[in-house]
């Protein structure tokens, strides 16, 4: 009897050591190095930021972050891989709220719905303001005259943007459709090489992020026609808005967040989510983001989610007035 007991305690030991009792255990986050996709090419103020947050939040997580750039579409071949990604964290997006919000209401293969299908883990901050800009040697002197060359010929003004779904993109559109021109818009895979377009003669004007464009016009190789802001931009006083070329309109500029995919595990939102507004108020990555002209501001992923459902309702009527929306 003894010998058979102790069987028994031997058999039911080997068990719970096997097979614990309860709960699996939950992994811990992160364990393996995490991709951080960009969903457009190197050089724009979208890869520029995405590097300096990418960095930052490897040293906040202890593990490696890597960015990966998967450029196409506006950023839409970016959102539907991360979309389609495992929801473990280790899979992330850094992408524009004009690739998030205004390429689905304006672009048919866009199907991806922002707030349905991705998790959002934090807004990171305002775009410096699109410029237009022409090269120093144009005849172009300002935004009204080149709306009115634009319109005396059709489809003649040929025009860099970084990439389709872009701000200066979307800022094009609603031009084109309120003010009755045709503008030949011209898309790279960056805004690093729009730059090198307009700058290389290839294109009439360009129209993207002062970030990128700013030291260009610093340095009197570019002509800036108009920012798309109500007041002047503090850092270029001396370049008019369009609200004051007569265009309020176009003045869509946009910022930058981050995105993982929907459902994503507790795990790794309880790791994310802390880490993400940590390193956007780190003092020295602040500093980073104001030396690309960009504007940090943090907003946590319900006021973040709250954001989006407000900006694609308002842009999702204008350019419905305008004739452009295809949902």
């Amino acid at each position: 009897m003894k010998r058979s007991k102790a069987w028994w305690w031997l058999v039911c030991s080997f068990v719970f050591l096997v097979f614990p009792v309860g709960a699996p255990a939950e992994e811990k986050y992160p364990r393996r190095p995490i991709e951080m996709v960009v969903g457009y090419g190197p050089g724009g103020i979208n890869d520029v930021v995405a590097r300096i947050y990418t960095e930052a939040l490897t040293k906040a997580l202890k593990s490696q972050v890597t960015l990966v750039n998967r450029p196409g579409g506006g950023g839409i071949q970016g959102a539907f891989y991360v979309s389609r990604a495992r929801k473990d964290g280790y899979t992330l997006l850094s992408a524009s709220t004009s690739g998030m919000i205004i390429v689905p209401i304006i672009t048919p293969e866009a199907t991806f719905d922002t707030l349905k299908d991705f998790y959002p883990l934090g807004y990171l901050g305002d775009m410096a303001p699109q410029v237009f800009a022409v090269r120093s040697d144009s005849p172009l002197k300002s935004f009204r005259e080149m709306v009115e060359y634009a319109r005396k010929n059709p489809g003649k003004l040929k025009t860099a943007v970084g990439s389709i779904g872009t701000a200066p993109y979307c800022d094009l559109m609603i031009l084109s459709a309120k003010a009755n021109v045709n503008i030949a818009v011209v898309p790279f895979k960056s805004g690093g090489e729009s730059a090198v377009a307009i700058l290389g003669g290839h294109v009439d004007m360009n129209a993207g992020s002062l970030g990128t464009l700013g030291p260009h016009i610093k340095a009197g190789t570019l002509r800036a026609l108009a920012v798309t802001t109500d007041k002047r931009y503090a850092p270029f006083p001396d370049i008019p808005t369009t609200a004051e070329e007569g265009y309020p309109y176009v003045n869509y500029t946009g910022g930058i967040g981050l995105f993982a995919p929907a459902g994503l595990s507790q795990a790794a939102q309880r790791v994310l989510v802390p880490a993400v507004e940590k390193i956007v108020k780190q003092p020295e990555v602040m500093k980073r983001a104001y030396g690309a002209d960009f504007m940090p501001l943090y907003k946590n992923p319900e006021q973040f989610r709250k954001f989006i459902e407000s900006e694609r309702a308002t842009w999702g009527k204008i350019y419905k007035d305008a004739g452009l929306a295809v949902r």
